[in-house]
Order: C-alpha cells, then sequence, then structure tokens
C-alpha cells in the first residue's frame, strides 16, 4: 500500500518537469517567431525603401524625357523632306524624339512596378489598380508612338506609298499628326487616376509628408480635369495648357524626395512590429 503514494509523486513531479520544458519550448517558440518576424519586417522595411528610390530615379528620367520632348530641338514633320542631305540632321533629331518618347514610357512602367511595391503593403488592391492605370498610359503612349513614327516614314521615305499623290500624301501626314497630337490627352486620364490612387495610400500609410502626397492627389486631379476638357472642348486647349505646370513641377519634387529623401515606414510598420515583441517575454 505504501508503494501507490510513492508512485504518484513520481508521477506529479514527471507532469511538472513536463509542464515546464512544455512552457520552456512554448517560450522559445515565441522568441523565435518574434525574431523571425521582425527579421521579415527589417527586409521589407529595406525593399520597399529600395523600390521608393527606384521609383523616384525612374520620374526623374522619365520627366527629364518629357522636357527634351516639349522642348528639345526636335523639328516638326513639316520641316522634313524626303531623301534630302540637308534634311538628315533634322531627320535624326527627330528620331531622338521618338527614342526619348520610348524612354519616357518604358520608365513610366518601372516607376508603377516599384509603386506597387512600395504601397502593397498599405492597400494590395488600390496599389494594383494604380500600377495597371499607369500601365494603360504607358500602352497608350506606345501606340501614339506608332502613329508617329508612321507619319515620319511617310514623308522621309515616299517611296513607302507609291500609291499616293503628293496631295494625298501630306493628308495622311496630317491626319496621322493631328492623331497622335489629340489623342496623348486620352493617356492622361488613366495617368492621372493611378497618380491619385498613388498618393491617396501615401497620405493614408505618411511615407512621405502628408503635404506632398496631398499635393500628388490634387496635381493629378487637375491633370485629369483639363486632359478630360481638352478632349471634350479642344477649343480651349490653349487656354487651359498652364494648368499642366504644376503637376510638372510636382513630379521634378516627388522624383528627388523618394529618390534622396527616401520613405519612412516606421508609422507602418511599427504597428505589427510592436505586437510581435509584446507576444515575446
Amino acid at each position: 500500500m505504501s508503494e501507490w503514494p510513492h508512485s504518484d509523486d513520481r508521477q506529479a513531479d514527471l507532469l511538472h518537469v513536463r509542464g515546464a520544458g512544455d512552457r520552456t519550448g512554448l517560450d522559445h517558440c515565441l522568441v523565435d517567431g518574434g525574431a523571425h518576424a521582425m527579421s521579415a519586417l527589417q527586409h521589407t522595411d529595406q525593399s520597399a525603401r529600395r523600390m521608393a528610390r527606384l521609383a523616384g530615379l525612374s520620374y526623374v528620367i522619365y520627366s527629364a524625357a518629357g522636357i527634351y520632348i516639349t522642348f528639345g530641338p526636335i523639328p516638326g514633320l513639316s520641316t522634313l523632306s524626303g531623301g534630302d542631305a540637308a534634311s538628315q540632321p533634322l531627320e535624326f533629331l527627330f528620331r531622338t524624339g521618338l527614342l526619348a518618347e520610348a524612354v519616357m514610357y518604358t520608365f513610366v512602367v518601372i516607376s508603377a512596378a516599384a509603386m506597387y511595391a512600395v504601397l502593397k503593403p498599405v492597400s494590395q488592391g488600390g496599389a494594383l489598380v494604380g500600377a495597371f492605370c499607369r500601365l494603360i498610359e504607358s500602352a497608350m503612349g506606345a501606340t501614339f508612338i506608332i502613329f508617329k513614327y508612321a507619319a515620319f516614314a511617310a514623308v522621309v521615305n515616299p517611296d513607302l506609298s507609291p500609291g499616293f499623290s503628293g496631295e494625298e500624301r501630306s493628308a495622311l501626314v496630317i491626319l496621322l499628326r493631328d492623331v497622335y497630337g489629340s489623342a496623348i490627352y486620352f493617356l492622361l486620364i488613366p495617368m492621372a487616376v493611378g497618380g491619385i490612387l498613388f498618393f491617396a495610400l501615401f497620405f493614408r500609410a505618411r511615407f512621405i509628408p502628408r503635404w506632398l502626397a496631398a499635393w500628388g492627389m490634387l496635381t493629378y486631379l487637375v491633370v485629369g480635369s483639363v486632359a478630360a476638357t481638352i478632349v471634350l472642348f479642344p477649343s480651349l486647349k490653349e487656354h487651359v495648357m498652364l494648368f499642366f505646370l504644376p503637376g510638372a513641377l510636382f513630379e521634378w519634387v516627388v522624383a528627388f524626395w523618394l529618390l534622396f529623401a527616401g520613405i519612412n515606414t516606421a508609422r507602418w510598420t511599427g504597428k505589427p512590429s510592436a505586437t510581435v515583441q509584446n507576444a515575446a517575454p
């Protein structure tokens, strides 16, 4: 009879030791899990900062390309003549304009991908829609480059259209030029939608100063509104073009901010990291 209490005491001691071991193992799991979570958050934060700088660099490149296209020494189609040796330097300058447009829309796509990577933790759906809007902008821009090149080819190489008379060829060039010049405002609308979504997410997450994010939302709202106005009322184009200037200024400011100042993810990533720290002993 005296062996039963002794056996019970040993079982109780074993259960106590096992329970202590389980608690110790659980504590180690929490510590290891917290450390892994902190490491993952740190890696995500570093990746977001790199993507933000890539977005800033992309803004700089495509904004510079836009300035060259708008104010650079690119001749008009009317100054070109096919097969004339004197026009070859002008043809070269015109081709540099086509190359600048290709570079511009390429880096619009790169900036959209980088912005999506930065803003995905804030709202994956909003960042995805914004990125697709900028992709639509680039796809439309690439299509307009083809129209522009078709007009250029018809001017510099009349042999490509032997069935057209001189007047018919001139009419075709004018048509293609007007399609390119007017349809460019259509791509500003998805660009504006994407920009508003991106900087609304920046405003929400406070990755950049809220005044800068609010300026971005206002800028793209104005750009989209002015573009829609020109599409509906083409005669007002000369009267509203000045409204695009604040947008150009903003893109330079935000480009250098993202490139050199970067983003502040502490307000956003601080919430989950605090949770992880509370879980650790």
